[in-house]
């Protein structure tokens, strides 16, 4: 048991500190830097894909349309199958491009029906409820003025929306933190949100199934031996999940289409960042698991303490799932209880096992033999 206890516990170590410390040093004694030309800007082509986005649509345009660009930006708004007012929002602006699908086909299926279409050879791809800092093409598109560079990916940041969205937000500082310190480097994996690319490199991933676009585009280019590489200072703003269940499904539905994205395309250019990055801590539920178990069965005055401060994590996101359960109204009426168990120390165990647990089950669930659909439910932001 005690070996046990030392693989699992050494392992999450080394997802949550080892790598990235490893990524720092690796940054500064083996940098890979690239050329960049700050008076690169060919036109460009901007593709929104979107459904059923009219709470967002309007300001997402009129962000768009406030970008600041020295040459030509073709902006296109790919309507998925929407039944809601987007179409008829975005009519209001006629400088877009609208392209309505009237049958859900999945975002992957209408920028793979998108992309030939458009007329620019370089194209910045994003998501409805993302807005974008005025310089934003400006930091992105000179990254691709070098011949080994077929795409390039911004910082997403999360506006925080109570501790849900803060506690995304903490995540995604984490993963910016590795994806400038992989991009350094070598390669890194773009986020939906925000990201560029040279037409002549986009994969074309499949589409009759869930897959995690980005993440499959990334591999696409990487296969194609271009570089995928990360701009910290091309930011795009979204809202945090409004509860915990949602952000539930997200995970779980991500992990899905990641597994997709990796049987796709081969991942053996960058085996040791999908290794290190994302199969270990998509595992990270499993190895909490085992080093809990054979805890148990550890008889030493040490071990009883690490057993202890375990039970009182869990402890501590179980108050928090049961205060997340309780209904807003209630919590509204007692403030000082509300402050307490909206405390870090309370809510960080909460959304850490919560994340956690979602990518194991998104990893059953995929396995499961059902073929999953293109498309899901979007989550309220």
């Amino acid at each position: 048991m005690k070996f046990l206890f030392w693989i699992s516990f050494g392992i999450l170590i080394y997802i949550y500190i080892g790598y990235p410390l490893l990524l720092l040093i690796l940054s500064k004694i083996k940098m890979n830097p690239h050329k960049i030309d700050k008076s690169f800007f060919p036109p460009i082509s901007f593709i929104i894909p979107a459904h059923n986005e009219e709470e967002v649509i309007e300001a997402k345009l009129k962000n768009s349309l406030a970008i600041d660009y020295p040459n030509e930006v073709e902006i296109i708004l790919a309507l998925d199958g929407s039944t809601d007012r987007t179409l008829e929002i975005a009519s209001q602006f006629p400088q877009i491009n609208i392209k309505n699908f009237e049958s859900r086909g999945g975002k992957m299926a209408v920028l793979n029906e998108v992309v030939p279409q458009t007329k620019n050879e370089i194209i910045v791809f994003t998501d409805a409820n993302a807005l974008f800092a005025p310089d934003v093409f400006k930091k992105l598109i000179p990254h691709l003025a070098n011949s080994n560079v077929g795409c390039v990916g911004g910082v997403k940041s999360i506006v925080a929306n109570g501790k849900v969205g803060e506690h995304e937000g903490i995540y995604w500082k984490f993963e910016n933190f590795l994806k400038e310190k992989e991009s350094a480097i070598g390669s890194c994996f773009v986020d939906g949100a925000i990201y560029a690319l040279k037409k002549e490199f986009y994969p074309l991933p499949k589409d009759d199934c869930i897959i995690m676009d980005d993440f499959a585009v990334s591999l696409g280019v990487i296969n194609m031996n271009q570089r995928v590489v990360f701009e910290p200072e091309a930011v795009a703003y979204e809202g945090a999940s409004l509860n915990s269940w949602g952000e539930f499904k997200r995970k779980v539905r991500i992990l899905q289409g990641a597994i997709t994205s990796i049987r796709t395309f081969s991942i053996r250019p960058v085996w040791f960042q999908i290794l290190s990055h994302k199969i270990a801590r998509w595992s990270t539920f499993i190895f909490m698991i085992t080093l809990l178990i054979s805890n148990l069965f550890i008889k030493h005055p040490f071990y009883q303490i690490f057993l202890f401060l375990q039970l009182f994590f869990y402890g501590l996101a179980i108050l928090g799932l049961v205060f997340e359960s309780f209904p807003q109204d209630s919590v509204n009426k007692h403030k000082p209880f509300h402050r307490i168990l909206r405390t870090n120390i309370i809510y960080f165990p909460f959304y850490f096992c919560l994340t956690s647990l979602a990518q194991i089950i998104g990893f059953f669930k995929y396995i499961g033999g059902k073929k999953h659909p293109p498309f899901w439910e979007k989550i309220k932001r």
